[in-house]
């Protein structure tokens, strides 16, 4: 009885607290940014406030935060000597976890620019992740996001990431297993990443561990205590993945509806999944940052992060109705009870950091996943699957992480791309606003007479050698003739050795090519077939037009229109190509019309 009194008690004063007048708004307060962007600490009250906690909506209304984490939550406006933020009744949720990125260069400030302030690392540079780790257990002011990572990811010789340049290990039987994990953990990897294709696929893109080796691997890594996710493509993977002991799988699928006993045992040993639907509408349906993004682009959107989103993949031929099966399969997954995390794998073709996060979640909840579960996919679902105790929710001993919205996001989950404040260790963040393309006039760019002046930019040797390839290039001025020697070999992906032009003094906001028509230029050199490659801001494969070069002078002209899919708003390099072999050229003069 005793019982039942407390409870009826306790919520007659939760009423009690909810009903009572909230503080009246003055018509001149300040906003939060302006009042958070004053203060000297990271230690403040921040409410009347609609909270979510990365797993429910909460009774609470105020948050208070000292040094950087949240200290407490209150119902009504505690008696404090902290500073009170007004939060003006508007929505205030955890600061988002994006599952899945392959993060280097500044993505950890472009992620946290649209509040994602966590990221999971699914393969990268193992000595990037390590330096960053120490910054994950302050709260001191940062303009990056935190990162967790599996540094090297764990494939077959030729396998699936080791296409990008990167010398990286590889594992051939299960006896290198228990050694390949110990390597990972010593590099300071967080969890282990692994590449896996069954015999029984339909499709194999590149070579793959066999399954004794992925079970070895993974007793392997649970046996040394860490977590172990395994990148899929198809149902039989995924089963077997499963089936090995993985905690959770990288990607989804879209082969094939998902089996009644893959759900069943993902829900029943509570492993998780990380779609990565974006990625894969790029790959499919290419729609969905058209209709969020381009067509009116966020402020904060970088040239190069809109670079991105335009890309796609070139080779995708994959039917329409194929991503319908991914969205049901995404559904099921989620009415199965299989925890679901948000991922975006960027910065892939079709994504950014930061703002692709956003767009996964839109898809999610497309698919038919609800949206509070969605909400939770960016938040408290990554910190449970990956065992971390500092992010993802808003409860006393988390990071103050923290998105402020204007305006409600179970109503629109579009909301996130424009939120009123966004919170880092409880120091408010403000995004950089970027820089923009110059519009590059018609005329003259270099005659070489100066040596490798150009009227902007500037020239360089260029050859997939900085991508561990095994081309190589050399540039020389003489006379008022630009020299270049080199050799085209395979080794990578992509073979290419030449000359590039920077257009402008920042790779990262390109030139504006918009009043320019025809790319001129003189040039002779060993017979072949050449190519001119052109790079946009933010993408990493060119836009390419070939020509033939001879031994005698002559004069090349090439429509910019010739250059497929090219943005033309945002042009940074273009690259003069020799040949597949060794080579010799020379250019006299460079001009636009």
């Amino acid at each position: 009885m005793k019982a039942i009194v407390f409870i009826g008690t306790a919520a007659l004063l939760v009423m009690f607290f909810m009903l009572l007048p909230q503080p009246a708004v003055s018509p001149d307060a300040k906003p939060a940014t302006a009042v958070l962007s004053e203060l000297s600490s990271n230690s403040f009250v921040l409410g009347p406030v609609k909270l979510f906690d990365g797993e429910q909506w909460r009774e609470e209304r105020y948050v208070e935060v000292r040094a950087g984490r949240v200290s407490q939550l209150y119902l009504a406006k505690p008696d404090s000597q902290l500073p009170l933020i007004d939060g003006k009744n508007q929505w205030l949720i955890p600061g988002l976890i994006d599952g899945h990125v392959h993060a280097w260069g500044d993505a950890l400030q472009q992620a946290l620019d649209f509040g994602v302030t966590t990221v999971l690392d699914m393969f990268g540079d193992h000595q990037f992740l390590v330096a960053q780790k120490a910054a994950r257990a302050g709260t001191e002011r940062t303009k990056q996001a935190d990162i967790y990572g599996a540094g090297t990811l764990v494939t077959a010789p030729k396998g699936h990431g080791t296409q990008y340049g990167m010398a990286i290990p590889v594992i051939e039987n299960p006896e290198q297993a228990s050694k390949f994990v110990s390597d990972r953990l010593a590099e300071g990897s967080d969890f282990i990443k692994v590449v896996y294709t069954s015999d029984k696929a339909l499709r194999r893109f590149a070579p793959s561990i066999d399954l004794a080796t992925l079970q070895a691997v993974i007793a392997a890594a649970k046996a040394q205590g860490v977590l172990v996710v395994v990148h899929i493509a198809d149902l039989p993977s995924a089963q077997e993945a499963i089936a090995a002991g993985a905690d959770g799988l990288v990607h989804s699928f879209f082969s094939e509806l998902a089996s009644a006993e893959l759900l069943q045992l993902m829900a029943s040993e509570q492993r998780f999944i990380i779609p990565t639907m974006t990625v894969m509408e790029g790959m499919i349906v290419n729609q969905i940052n058209d209709e969020l993004l381009l067509q009116a682009p966020p402020a904060q959107l970088s040239a190069k992060a809109i670079g991105s989103l335009k890309q796609r993949f070139g080779h995708s031929q994959i039917p329409q109705e194929r991503y319908q099966v991914l969205a049901t399969n995404t559904a099921k997954m989620a009415e199965a009870g299989i925890l679901l995390l948000a991922g975006s794998d960027a910065p892939n073709p079709n994504t950014a950091h930061g703002v692709s996060l956003l767009v996964e979640m839109v898809l999610l909840q497309r698919a038919g996943v609800p949206t509070l579960q969605v909400l939770q996919s960016a938040t408290s679902a990554s910190a449970k699957a990956f065992g971390l105790t500092d992010v993802g929710y808003l409860r006393p001993g988390y990071k103050a992480d923290m998105l402020l919205l204007s305006q409600d996001p179970m109503t629109e989950l579009t909301n996130l791309l424009t939120p009123a404040a966004i919170l880092k260790n409880g120091w408010l963040h403000q995004p950089e606003l970027p820089g923009q393309s110059t519009v590059l006039a018609a005329g003259l760019i270099a005659d070489f007479n100066t040596g490798l002046t150009a009227r902007s930019g500037g020239f360089a040797a260029s050859s997939d050698s900085m991508v561990q390839g095994k081309s190589s290039a050399e540039i020389s001025v003489q006379q008022g003739v630009l020299k270049v020697t080199g050799t085209t070999r395979p080794g990578f992906a992509y073979p290419w050795a030449g000359v590039a032009w920077q257009t402008t003094a920042s790779i990262d906001t390109g030139s504006d090519f918009s009043e320019i028509t025809r790319i001129k230029f003189n040039i002779r050199g060993t017979p072949g077939q050449y190519r001119l490659d052109a790079f946009t801001v933010g993408s990493w494969m060119p836009s390419s037009q070939p020509f033939t070069v001879t031994e005698d002078w002559q004069l090349v002209t090439l429509p910019l229109a010739g250059f497929r899919a090219l943005d033309v708003s945002a042009v940074n390099v273009l690259s003069w190509i020799g040949p597949a072999g060794s080579f010799e050229f020379e250019i006299a003069i460079i001009e636009l019309e």
